[in-house]
């Protein structure tokens, strides 16, 4: 599954006897936390470079391997010494690793580099909320079975890998920071977590939340949800929504996804009839093929033997038929083009993800035609 399975809880006792001391040494909730390690170093600092819309991005900072340190070392499981329901202690675990403020500087220092480009290109807030989502999807998917509990994201930068939760977290805290409203998308059953997007005057919100959902693992639209997991799994359940930010900025682009999604629904369906239709033709022009050059041998033998009357009529059928075959196949061939054409820009808009403006255009440009 992408998802790693939720760290176990472990509940601590209460101090009795101690009277309001007690609940003082020990709070009803101790959740994961960085202490770093002074000293430690890194080998080298990662640097990503991605595809954006019509060309590539690179990002390239140095975390802080003080921080990098502690974060590995870190006690990721969730103490409480009182009873809470999954809806109150999961966002307190899940925010506890993207809110941990001996991340903030590497924060600040990744959106400095996303905010440079946003200033170079002119990106209004959807363009720019694709460019940070970009960047996290570009990095590489992998998740390790033998660890149970989430990353926090200074280690998803430095890994340079991250499964589902992972990305999620780093991607909800980068938006967060720049005043988007944003969430986790916890999705429990199927063991899966995704990030949303406020989307405030778009239809285009995923299930019953006011979020366009946004995949982490890969590169994808935002508001496009995946049909189903990379094993299989399908996202049937409503997800807990845990909100991380809750800034003004929303993404208002849904519009131009629904057409692409449109595009990519309607691309699939042609090429499905054009399936039907060219294996049904490729059969009758094959058959007609055989048909003609029986016809061709017959009118060869009749000329031999000097039966010139129905020879010459069988002539005349032949051309009559071959025009018509000619035609057949002129047909085919418009078909296929058109298949192809299809399949050119199904592959197109599954392949560019990370250009909505492009691909919107293309898919508007299939849609009229």
């Amino acid at each position: 599954m992408w998802k790693r399975i939720l760290t176990a809880l472990v509940l601590v006792a209460m101090a009795l006897g101690a009277g309001c001391l007690g609940g003082l040494l020990h709070p009803p909730v101790v959740p994961p936390a960085i202490v770093p390690v002074e000293g430690a170093a890194l080998d080298q600092a990662p640097a990503y470079t991605f595809p954006f819309e019509d060309g590539e991005e690179t990002i390239r900072v140095s975390p802080d391997p003080a921080v990098y340190a502690g974060a590995k070392a870190a006690d990721r499981q969730l103490y409480l010494s009182e009873n809470l329901s999954e809806e109150e202690w999961i966002p307190i675990y899940y925010l506890a690793f993207i809110n941990d403020p001996h991340q903030e500087p590497l924060y600040a220092d990744l959106l400095a580099a996303l905010r440079e480009i946003r200033d170079r290109e002119a990106l209004g807030d959807d363009r720019y909320l694709e460019l940070i989502a970009a960047f996290v999807q570009s990095i590489p998917y992998r998740t390790d079975a033998s660890v149970a509990e989430p990353k926090f994201p200074i280690e998803t930068y430095v890994d340079a890998e991250g499964d589902c939760d992972d990305k999620s977290l780093l991607l909800a805290g980068l938006l967060a920071r720049e005043g988007y409203g944003v969430a986790l998308l916890y999705f429990g059953e199927e063991g899966h977590m995704a990030v949303g997007v406020k989307s405030a005057g778009c239809r285009y919100r995923y299930r019953n939340t006011p979020y366009a959902y946004i995949e982490a693992t890969n590169t994808s639209y935002v508001g496009i949800p995946p049909a189903e997991l990379a094993d299989g799994t399908l996202l049937s359940s409503d997800p807990l929504v845990i909100p991380a930010g809750y800034g003004n900025r929303s993404y208002t682009a849904c519009g131009e996804v629904e057409t692409i999604e449109h595009a990519l629904s309607a691309s699939r369906n042609h090429l499905e009839e054009f399936e039907v239709e060219l294996t049904a033709r490729t059969r009758e022009l094959e058959e007609e093929r055989v048909s003609l050059e029986a016809l061709d041998v017959r009118i060869a033998a009749l000329s031999r033997s000097g039966e010139i009357r129905e020879c010459n009529r069988l002539v005349t059928e032949y051309n009559q038929r071959a025009r018509e075959y000619n035609d057949a196949i002129d047909a085919y061939n418009t078909l296929l083009a058109e298949s192809e054409a299809a399949v050119d820009l199904h592959n197109h808009l599954i392949t560019h993800a990370h250009d909505r403006s492009g691909s919107y255009l293309r898919a508007r440009a299939y849609l009229a035609g």
